[in-house]
C-alpha cells in the first residue's frame, strides 16, 4: 500500500503527483504502461446512397478472412439500404490478384454472413447519423497477400483494402 501525502494549502497538485509517483517507484509499484490509442477509423468510401459512406476492414485469422463494412448515414434523414436482392451474397465478394473470393457457406449451404430475411431480400433503414454493419466470412488469401479489392452493390470497387492479421 502506498501512503499518499496529504496536499497542503498552497501546494500545487503537480508537486503532489510527483510525490505519489516517487513513493510508488520507491515501493516497486510503478507499472510501465504504454498509452492505448484508439484505432483509426477506416477510410470512408462513397456509395450510391445519398449521405451514406462505406468503411471497410478485412481481418485474416487462420484460414478465414472476415470483411466488415460499416455503412454510415451522415445525413439528417433516414437512408434505405438493400442488403440482399436475392438469397445469396454473390454481390459481395473480394479479389486478391486474379483470385475471386466468395463468401463461405455452412454445412446447410447458408452463407456465413449477415443473416437474410426469410424472403431472401433484406433491406434496412439506417437512421440519421446511424450505421449498419455488413459482415461476411471468406476463405483467407495467402499470408503474403496484404491488400484486396472488395465489390458490393453500393459503390464502385473498393481497392487497396489492407488485410490485417489477427493476433
Amino acid at each position: 500500500m502506498v501512503a499518499v501525502p496529504p496536499q497542503t494549502e498552497g501546494e500545487p497538485a503537480m508537486k503532489q503527483r510527483a510525490s505519489v509517483a516517487a513513493a510508488m517507484a520507491a515501493t516497486g509499484l510503478m507499472l510501465a504502461a504504454a498509452p492505448v490509442w484508439p484505432q483509426a477509423r477506416p477510410q470512408a468510401h462513397e456509395t450510391s446512397i445519398d449521405g451514406v459512406t462505406a468503411e471497410i476492414e478485412a481481418t485474416r485469422k487462420e484460414d478465414v478472412l472476415t470483411v466488415k463494412i460499416r455503412y454510415r448515414n451522415n445525413s439528417d434523414a433516414p437512408a434505405a439500404l438493400k442488403v440482399y436482392r436475392d438469397w445469396g451474397v454473390a454481390d459481395y465478394y473480394a479479389t486478391v490478384g486474379s483470385t475471386k473470393l466468395m463468401a463461405l457457406k455452412d454445412s446447410k449451404g447458408t452463407p456465413v454472413a449477415v443473416p437474410h430475411s426469410h424472403h431472401g431480400e433484406t433491406s434496412v433503414t439506417i437512421k440519421p447519423k446511424g450505421s449498419f454493419i455488413f459482415w461476411a466470412k471468406y476463405p483467407a488469401p495467402p499470408a503474403d497477400a496484404k491488400k484486396l479489392t472488395f465489390y458490393h452493390p453500393h459503390s464502385p470497387p473498393i481497392e487497396d483494402v489492407p488485410i490485417t492479421d489477427a493476433k
